[in-house]
């Protein structure tokens, strides 16, 4: 199965974008982060959920006793931020330069271990300097759980 068949296009985040824009593309669309392009429209990061929350949302001293917290724990909800004025903050802040990019044309079994081996859930499809979409490791299981798997 080629990656080509179960990418989820997307939008790119871009130079000025407001958070609330970015997330929303990937709330919508269900994955993970989405490609950043520069001005010069090439791809040049990522946004990512997971670090946007890391970055924001959840103190240091909370991962790290993570454990240890109970059930009980209104009083360590989000009160250092507000959710409009994060989401009013634009995205450049928000880039990371690393990311991943394969051919549309690679199979999905060489794309899963890419993402054990980097440890992340998702990739991006280019071919060339033309985005494509996201492939994540659910894109995946759900082509195999529908049978789309056998398209090439």
């Amino acid at each position: 199965m080629k990656i080509k068949h179960v990418s989820i296009p997307t939008k790119v985040a871009r130079p000025g974008m407001q958070l609330g824009e970015v997330m929303m593309e990937c709330v919508e669309k269900r994955v993970p982060g989405i490609p950043y392009m520069n001005t010069e429209g090439k791809l040049s990061g990522r946004f990512s959920v997971r670090h946007l929350f890391l970055l924001c949302c959840i103190p240091q001293d909370v991962i790290q006793g993570a454990h240890l917290l109970g059930d009980d724990i209104e009083h360590l909800d989000f009160p250092h931020i507000i959710a409009d004025e994060l989401m009013a903050q634009k995205v450049d802040d928000f880039v990371f330069a690393d990311f991943i990019q394969l051919s549309p044309n690679f199979q999905a079994i060489k794309a899963l271990a890419i993402m054990e081996q980097y440890n992340t859930s998702y990739l991006f499809v280019t071919e060339g300097d033309n985005y494509q979409g996201v492939v994540t490791r659910l894109s995946i299981a759900r082509a195999v759980v529908t049978k789309a798997c056998c398209v090439e």
